[in-house]
Order: C-alpha cells, then structure tokens, then sequence
C-alpha cells in the first residue's frame, strides 16, 4: 500500500513535468525559430471588409531576393490589386525551417532542462522514503526491499506506459509528433528515435523497443534515490565538499 501511496503521489509529479516540458518546448521553439530561421514570405487572406469573418481569396506570396543584396525585391501585385478593390488583405507570415545549429540547439536545450526536472521529480521523494526507512532498517522494524524505489517509479510512470500502448493499438493513426507532445519530458529524445517518422505503424521493431526502454528512466531514478537513500548518501553534498577539498 505504501508503494502504491508514493507511486502516485510520483505519478502526479512526473505529469506536472511533461506538462511544464510542453510548455518549455513550445518557448524554446519561438526563441531559436526567431534566432536561426527568417521570413520567407506570406499567406494573405483577402476579405470584402475589415470585419468580414470569411475571405473571398487566399494566395500564397515568396520573396525573393533577385540582385543578392539581401534585401526582397519585388511587388506583390495581387495585394495591390485587391487594395484598389476597397478589399482588405490580412498577412500570416511564413518562416524559413527551423535545421542545423538551431534545430540542434533546440533539441539539446530542450531535452536537457526537461531531464533535469524529470530527475528532480523522479528522485526527490524515493530519496526522502529511503532516508525515512533507513534507522528503521537498521534496527529491523522494516526489511530492507531493494526494488521498493523502482517499483514506486513503475507505479509513478503508469499513464506513460499506457501512452506507448495506445500509440502502438492505433499505430496507423497515431503520429510521432502527438506521441512527443504526449511524452514532453523526452521530447527530444522521441524525435531521435522516431527520426522523422509521420505515424507510429512505420516505426521499426528496434525504435519501438526504444521507446519503450525509455519509459524506464523514471523507475530507475527512482530506484536509485530510494536506496541512496536508505543507505544515507547524499551526492550533492559529496560533490559539493569534494569541490571544498580541491
């Protein structure tokens, strides 16, 4: 009952984590998009009136860049035409894809303070359980259970292995893409393991194992803090007085 009572105190944590990770995602991908990527045109909308709520004609406008000065030359001439009209043009700009250096950065950034939270939350109380447990070991009013830390974490990450499920029942309808928002806290790590793939029936055996081996990282911190706990080991403070020595 006790592993139980914990894992889904743990599993609350860990989807307060994917939530703030999706949240994450999305400011980190508004950042590098205007960092790395530029404009390369629109899509105008053309309304009667300003007040109109449907457009008459929707086009799509590129820029170009004809003498290499990095500059855009050239007129829109539908935009011109349809002003003459007494119509209204409203413009949603167009952004090159966000690739390379800043595709990079993004992925990395991204994954790396999400991970940093899913350890957080992973760890902080089976580390507090374990140190609760541990006088109470010694003294033998409690058995020491090596696995109590994992199976809090198994518990704790049941609606994510449920997620993975779900993704493979409607494979032929379930993308990648969904099962990464879903997933936030990895969601970088998915997209590697997917590499590009739109839906989840064209993942291969391997990247299924993956991503199911994925799932595991929370169990295993878990595991891990609980005995560090039980056996009183605090690692901040053995980094921290190590730094002191040096």
């Amino acid at each position: 009952m006790d592993v139980f009572k914990h894992g889904l105190k743990l599993s609350v944590s860990i989807i307060v984590a994917a939530v703030i990770s999706f949240f994450l995602v999305i400011s980190m991908l508004n950042i590098c998009q205007a960092m790395f990527t530029v404009e390369t045109g629109y899509t105008a909308y053309v309304y009667e009136t300003a007040t109109a709520t449907e457009h008459i004609d929707s086009y799509t406008y590129e820029y170009v860049d004809n003498d290499g000065d990095g500059k855009y030359d050239g007129v829109d001439e539908k935009e011109l035409e349809y002003r003459e009209k007494g119509w209204f043009v409203e413009k949603v700009k167009k952004r090159s894809t966000l690739t390379g250096v800043g595709r990079v950065i993004f992925l990395v950034t991204t994954q790396v303070l999400s991970l940093v939270m899913v350890i957080s939350f992973a760890s902080s109380d089976a580390y507090k359980r374990g140190l609760k447990e541990s006088n109470l070991v010694k003294i033998g009013k409690v058995k020491y259970d090596v696995t109590k830390g994992f199976k809090i974490g198994l518990i704790g990450n049941i609606p994510f292995f449920v997620v993975f499920v779900l993704a493979i029942v409607m494979a032929s309808k379930f993308t990648t893409v969904l099962y990464a928002i879903l997933n936030s806290h990895y969601y970088s790590v998915v997209l590697w393991i997917t590499g590009g793939k739109s839906l989840f029936i064209e993942v291969s055996i391997w990247q299924y194992v993956l991503l199911f081996l994925l799932q595991f990282i929370v169990p295993v911190i878990s595991g891990i803090a609980y005995i560090l706990g039980v056996k009183e080991i605090n690692l901040m403070e053995k980094i921290i007085y190590k730094k002191e020595v040096e």
